[in-house]
């Protein structure tokens, strides 16, 4: 006959969060970056982009609080009648990295999450919001151009 706990290892469900993928997510994430900065050691604090014909979509990053390892960042795309999503994103100079830290006022995401659950957060959101950035990060990189207003 099996022991109770013998019976709660054999419940729990195996977890496994890509840390090795998180990583190299968040680096390339800060080397994408610091390529739209153009400026940013010499203080420029303000960059805009548009992308699409009839610039359908606008980026606007600018710096919201710097600190002699990290740069926060506020990232927001606009698009015509839309609410614009909101990231903020911290650049950390040291590790190189940089990652989503909030978006929209949601905020410090766990590794893991059970689906369903009642955010309807995905199972790898932390992951997934970062992957998204840099989607977005190479869209400004490869489709963009500097805007002057």
């Amino acid at each position: 006959m099996a022991t109770s706990s013998e019976l709660n290892t054999s419940k729990q469900k195996s977890i496994s969060v890509d840390i090795k993928g998180h990583h190299a997510q968040c680096e390339l994430n800060f080397h994408r970056l610091l390529t739209l900065m153009p400026g940013w050691k010499e203080g420029a604090e303000r960059w805009a982009f548009a992308i699409g014909s009839g610039h359908l979509f606008k980026v606007q990053m600018r710096v919201i609080d710097s600190a002699r390892y990290t740069t926060t960042l506020e990232v927001e795309q606009h698009q015509q009648g839309l609410q614009p999503p909101r990231l903020i994103v911290r650049l950390y100079h040291d590790a190189s990295m940089a990652e989503i830290i909030s978006w929209d006022g949601h905020r410090h995401w766990k590794p893991h999450y059970d689906y369903p659950n009642p955010q309807m957060y995905m199972p790898d959101e932390k992951l997934a919001l970062n992957r998204f950035l840099g989607d977005w990060l190479e869209v400004c990189r490869t489709q963009g151009y500097a805007r002057s207003d």
